[in-house]
C-alpha cells in the first residue's frame, strides 16, 4: 500500500460512494486506474465492505446507551451470551473486553422505557452497568 491507497482510503472513509472520476482529479489518476487499486485492496482484504450511514433520531431512536456486562457464572459462559445478545434488534455491537467487565454492548432505543425493557431482558446473563450517549 502506498500514499495513494492511502489517500484513495482517506476519501472513501469520508464518503464511501465518492466517483472514483472525484477521487482520481483529487489524488492525479484516471477513473479506471482508482478502480483497479479499489478493486485489489478489495481482493486483498484491505477494504472489507461499505457502510451506510442512518440518522436514527429520525426512525425514533431518542436513546442510545454503552452497556456493559459482569457476566455470571454459568455452564454456556460469555462466548453464548456475547452471540445471544448480539442477535437482539436493539443491539448495534456486542465486544468481549478486558478488566472487571465481560461484555460491552452499544445500544439504540425508542426512548428510556424501551432501555429499561432491555436491560430486564440481559439481565439473566449478567449485571450491567448502563452509560446513556448525551451527544456523538
Amino acid at each position: 500500500m502506498d500514499t495513494l491507497d492511502k489517500k484513495i482510503l482517506e476519501m472513501l472513509h469520508i464518503n464511501a460512494r465518492e466517483s472514483f472520476a472525484t477521487i482520481g482529479k483529487e489524488v492525479g489518476l484516471s477513473a479506471p486506474a482508482i478502480g483497479k487499486r479499489v478493486r485489489q485492496m478489495e481482493e486483498e482484504g484491505i477494504i472489507e465492505g461499505y457502510a451506510l450511514k442512518v440518522n436514527h433520531e429520525k426512525l425514533g431512536i431518542e436513546t442510545k446507551a454503552y452497556i456493559t456486562l459482569v457476566m455470571h457464572q454459568g455452564p454456556k459462559g460469555t462466548s453464548y451470551a456475547q452471540k445471544q445478545i448480539q442477535a437482539m434488534e436493539e443491539v448495534q455491537s456486542c465486544d468481549r473486553i478486558t478488566g472487571d467487565d465481560c461484555l460491552c454492548v452499544l445500544g439504540y432505543f425508542r426512548n428510556n422505557k424501551h432501555l429499561v425493557s432491555f436491560l430486564e431482558k440481559i439481565s439473566e446473563y449478567g449485571a450491567s452497568k448502563t452509560s446513556i450517549i448525551l451527544e456523538v
